[in-house]
This record gives C-alpha cells, structure tokens and sequence, in this order.
C-alpha cells in the first residue's frame, strides 16, 4: 500500500513538474530487506526562477550568484565570499585569495570560473552532509550511475571524462551554500 501511495505522489509530481518545465526522476535502491525510493529533482533554473525544494535563504543566495557570475564581473561575487573558511582551492591558499586564484587561473589555463559557477548554479543541485551542492553530480560516483537525461544536463560543463574520475567521482567546478545561505565552497578537483 505504502509503495502504492509513492508511486501515486510521483506520478503527481511528474505531472505537476511537466506543467511548470521540469523533469523528475525517481530511482530505486534495493538491498536484501528493504526497497528505498528517492525522487530525484533535476531542474535547470535562472536567477529569476526558484529552485524547488530549497530553503528561502539558500534559494536567495543562489539567484544572486548566479546574477553575479552571469555579469562576469569578478568583483560582483567578492560580498559572497564571507568567510576565512570558504574552499576555492584544495592546495595551499592563494596570495589575494579566491577572487585573485580564480583570475590567475583563467591567465594561466583554460579555465572560466565565472562562467563555469553561472553554469553549475542553473544545474540541479543535491543535499549532502548539510550543504547544497551544484551541480547535482556532486555526489555521484560514476559516469555509469547517470542516466541519459542526467549526462544531457552535465553537457555543459564539457565530456564526462573530464568532470568523472573513476574511483573518485565527480570532481568538476561545484557550489555549496549552507542552510543558512553562505556560500561555502567554488572548487574544481579532488
């Protein structure tokens, strides 16, 4: 009966999610004695379109990211980055910090951070450990854990290859913004 009932919300969700453009895709964990199943939301949204399922403030953050990094304006992000702590690099921090790090890198290598934070901030986003994740791949151990509308969306961010390390996981460009809408983290690596 209870499997009944989630199949019936999912199948609500599905319809209400393709009203409103979105895509919903439920996965089924079985073990020896119990079936686990988990709705997966997978929405692109802009700064102006809420995420669903996000709390109000990290919502907020986020929109204001995004508009921040579409603007291509460095300076734009530096009032997010409130905090000693924040993660943009996994080497030794860097003279001047994120904002000094991320410009070097685009100087020295072929890397867009600007760009590639716009991008994972219109990605669907995961809860891991407390902190929203984007892109939703963030917690993804394989490519083959994907399906073909998930591979769809990571497009963007260029061949799988590239952002999946077998072994590892993802370890592409990604956000993370706490509960309480401070962005925690810009990092690409492992």
């Amino acid at each position: 009966m209870a499997r009944r009932v989630l199949l019936l919300l999912a199948a609500l969700v599905l319809v209400v999610g393709g009203a409103v453009g979105g895509w919903f895709a439920q996965r089924e964990t079985r073990d020896a004695e119990t079936v686990v199943e988990t709705t997966t939301t997978t929405l692109t949204t802009t700064a102006e379109q809420p995420a669903p399922g996000l709390p109000a403030a990290v919502d907020d953050t986020r929109a204001e990211l995004l508009a921040a990094a579409e603007s291509g304006d460095y300076e734009a992000i530096r009032p997010f980055i409130r905090s000693t702590a924040f993660a943009y690099t996994f080497g030794d921090p860097f003279a001047g910090g994120p904002i000094a790090y991320w410009r070097n890198l685009e100087k020295t290598t072929t890397e867009k951070p600007l760009e590639a934070l716009a991008e994972v901030l219109r990605m669907p986003y995961t809860l891991s450990r407390g902190i929203y994740y984007w892109p939703f791949a963030y917690d993804v151990a394989s490519v083959d854990d994907l399906t073909t509308h998930e591979r769809e969306l990571l497009a963007p961010l260029g061949p799988l290859e590239s952002v999946f390390v077998e072994g590892t996981g993802y370890v592409g460009w990604r956000a993370g913004i706490d509960p309480a809408g401070t962005w925690v983290l810009f990092v690409s690596g492992d």
